[in-house]
This record gives structure tokens, sequence and C-alpha cells, in this order.
């Protein structure tokens, strides 16, 4: 299967919290505002809800980016 490049797995999650176990994992992603899902490897989110949690629109819905500004 090839990777998912908006999937953010548990690994990366572990390393972004600093906490090593899924409840931990978990409780910091509640604390951010940031989704996640229960995963075979333990807990995962997306980047959308990375940058929902901080605010950030996506670029495609910013009207700054619109092609008509060329």
């Amino acid at each position: 299967m090839s990777p998912n490049h908006h999937i953010v797995p548990a690994k990366q999650l572990r390393e972004l919290s600093g906490k090593s176990t899924a409840t931990a994992i978990k409780r910091w992603a509640s604390q951010q505002g940031i989704r996640v899902l229960d995963g075979a490897e333990g807990p995962w989110t997306t980047i959308e809800a990375l940058n929902a949690a901080l605010g950030v629109k996506e670029a495609s819905n910013d009207q700054a980016y619109s092609p008509d500004i060329l």
C-alpha cells in the first residue's frame, strides 16, 4: 500500500506530542483541538485536522490563491 501524504500516523503524533502512550497522545490531541482516530499502531489524524486545529485554511479555499489573480 502506498503512503497517504494526508495521514499523520501514530509515530509522528508521538514525536509531535512528546507522549508515548495512546491515551496520553489522545489527551494531548484533545487539548489541542486535534481530532484523532484509533489505528492499529495507535492514534492517527490528518494534515487537514492539524491545520483546522491551528486555524489554517487550505490554500485552494483561499481567495488569495484564485487562478484569476494571474
